[in-house]
């Protein structure tokens, strides 16, 4: 039998599809946000940006589990002061000590772990997807880097980054917002037609150190460093890393639900991802919380779109 090469389905068929299937003969809505979860994984995985990293990236990407599994959590501040292996999140261990459950609570990163992960594999996006006011769809996309490592006195353990992909109706993508900095909610938008794009995956230019977004070199401003080349396949014969979430040897896209019905255990948990912030001074509150409790979670959806 001669081999054919698979094909996927059209964004808009597969919204097409939800709207005519009987309630009964739809996936489960594990995280309670009024979407098919096997129409969020699609598209989450059909969009996913393409990260061109900057030349000599000091901190590469990691996944929640990595970072975990080299990270202490402590409780937050107040006695009795308790510290446990941070891979317990979620667990029963963790809920059952007081203070592991609260914004004060914290990871401490060992030592070696804020350069983050050598291994592709590690490297995973995260994934949100999410009702828009004009019934699109909205897909959110977190990376993680253990450190933002930049500028002394602005740096922080934690260094959660986003980009989100906007669709119409009809499941076209319409263009991207890109999250930098203090401008993450939801960022600078860009029209589809205005992103480098490798087929349906936006192309994205991380900052070198900061791993804020931007469409091209020419978007960025002065003091951040990008790889000179936003073309993925031209970027690593200039020494820049091409990180593509969606294809085979990476981490892949994890679709992490709502922070009411999570679909990873991290999801719902308040407390900061590191101990380090401005001018290396330890610190309960200038690393940030993940994803579902930063400003930028769920911009631009629709009302009561993220339970």
């Amino acid at each position: 039998m001669p081999s054919h090469p698979t094909r996927r389905l059209p964004a808009a068929l597969l919204l097409a599809m939800l709207a005519v299937l009987p309630a009964a003969a739809r996936a489960v809505d594990l995280d309670r946000d009024g979407l098919d979860d096997a129409l969020e994984d699609a598209l989450l995985a059909r969009f996913a940006p393409v990260v061109v990293l900057a030349p000599d990236e000091p901190v590469r990407p990691a996944s929640a589990p990595w970072v975990l599994a080299r990270a202490a959590l402590e409780t937050a501040p107040g006695p009795p002061p308790r510290v446990l292996q941070a891979s317990a999140l979620g667990a029963l261990a963790a809920l059952v000590i007081p203070g592991t459950e609260e914004p004060g609570a914290r990871l401490r990163l060992a030592a070696g772990a804020q350069a983050g992960s050598s291994d592709a594999s590690d490297w995973t996006a995260y994934g949100h997807a999410f009702r828009a006011p004009d019934g699109g769809v909205l897909l959110q996309y977190w990376f993680l880097y253990p450190f933002n490592a930049a500028f002394w006195a602005f740096d922080h353990d934690g260094d959660w980054e986003h980009v989100t992909v906007r669709l119409d109706p009809a499941g076209r993508p319409l263009g991207a917002w890109l999250a930098r900095h203090a401008d993450a909610q939801p960022g600078p938008w860009f029209a589809w037609g205005a992103l480098r794009r490798e087929g349906d995956h936006p192309v994205v230019l991380s900052a070198h150190g900061t791993h804020a977004s931007y469409a091209s070199p020419d978007d960025a401003p002065p003091w951040e460093r990008l790889c000179p080349e936003a073309e993925p396949a031209r970027a690593t014969t200039a020494g820049c890393a091409v990180w593509r979430p969606a294809a085979p040897g990476f981490g892949g896209v994890v679709n992490v639900g709502e922070r009411a019905a999570p679909r990873v255990a991290f999801l719902a948990w308040p407390g900061r991802w590191g101990a380090t912030g401005a001018f290396g001074r330890d610190s309960h509150g200038a690393p940030p919380p993940g994803p579902a409790f930063q400003r930028g979670w769920c911009s631009e959806g629709a009302p009561g779109a993220c339970p």
